[in-house]
């Protein structure tokens, strides 16, 4: 019988390690999450063939050099499985003592990834998965009008089995946060009521380290970069001029720079829930703008940018659930 990648008996959870080779298996710090498609966790194998003296014209021999898992998870961001998935990345969770609502705070400055495991069932009940020792290597946040945010956390585990013991999936009552959900835009300085769209993306450079097994022994983060793009409604040349002519007439010396701020929240009192980003330095790389079109288009600028450190940190998100504990494994 044909399985449908909709059946009801699939789930994807995740759980945060206490270290490397410590699986976390506790229901209790599980989360599912309402995954969108794109979700996956899948086997990659590296096998070489030998041609070798004697086989003639063809491969004579065959062996696995290298076995992991790669895959991601893809989400509307609600607030409990948000904070679930910022432990990870950006990382460094905080949480204030409240519950109503709890405000936990995320941040980039720390070179600390905690280890994840993860359970997937699919395609429906035949084949459960359990990753553990698993390392996120990225976080994109896509917002844009009229939709949910939306993340992607990508990863890579060293630990796989196709079984576990059995779960029963339970999933937080809490809506996505849509874009027009009392928003607030902070850019160069000051409210925007123009942009259309955001993507805030950071990925962490890692080196997969094997030494005596056909699996990965550690993965350790080498570096970290984030970059950001908006879509904005184009009404005149400030940007743009202050992108490439140092706000005036001329090129410049100068790199443009601005803090970005974003909020989306609703509900209120003890029901707040809400995501907030804040990345406090922006170095500008670009302004393109639409095309000229003989049969007319709304101008639309595309603008780009790096976020560089400060004395603070290259982002920070805060987000207000009902989460009233510490995000630990």
């Amino acid at each position: 019988m044909a399985l449908s990648s909709a059946d009801p008996n699939a789930f994807l959870a995740l759980g945060m390690q206490s270290a490397l080779g410590t699986p976390q298996t506790a229901a209790a710090k599980l989360r599912f999450a309402k995954y969108l498609s794109g979700s996956d966790a899948a086997p990659d194998i590296e096998v070489v063939d030998l041609r070798e003296g004697g086989d003639g014209l063809d491969f004579g021999y065959t062996y696995k050099r290298a076995q992991k898992v790669v895959g991601q998870i893809v989400v509307n961001a609600r607030p409990e499985i948000a904070g679930q998935l910022a432990q990870f990345l950006p990382g460094m969770a905080t949480w204030d003592g409240g519950s109503a609502p709890a405000l936990h705070t995320f941040h980039t400055s720390h070179a600390s990834f905690p280890w994840a495991t993860l359970f997937v069932q699919h395609p429906g009940s035949t084949l459960p998965q359990m990753v553990s020792d698993a390392l996120f290597t990225g976080l994109t946040i896509e917002a844009q009008s009229g939709e949910p945010e939306k993340w992607t956390i990508p990863f890579v585990g060293i630990t796989h089995g196709a079984s576990f013991a059995a779960l029963t999936p339970s999933y937080a009552s809490e809506e996505p946060l849509l874009y027009h959900m009392s928003p607030t835009f902070v850019l160069f300085g000051a409210g925007d009521d123009k942009i259309m769209s955001y993507t805030i993306e950071r990925g962490l450079g890692v080196d997969e380290l094997q030494a005596q097994r056909v699996t990965l022994d550690d993965i350790a983060v080498m570096n970290a970069d984030t970059d950001v793009e908006f879509t904005r409604r184009y009404v005149d040349a400030t940007i743009w001029k202050a992108i490439y002519m140092g706000a005036g007439i001329a090129p410049t010396t100068s790199v443009a720079t601005s803090t970005f701020r974003t909020d989306h929240r609703y509900g209120s009192g003890a029901a707040l829930r809400n995501i907030e980003h804040q990345l406090p330095l922006l170095s500008f790389r670009g302004d393109v703008l639409s095309e000229l079109d003989p049969d007319g288009q709304t101008v639309i600028e595309t603008i780009s940018a790096k976020a560089l450190k400060t004395a603070t940190h290259v982002m920070w998100t805060q987000i207000r659930n009902a989460h009233a504990s510490a995000y630990a494994p």
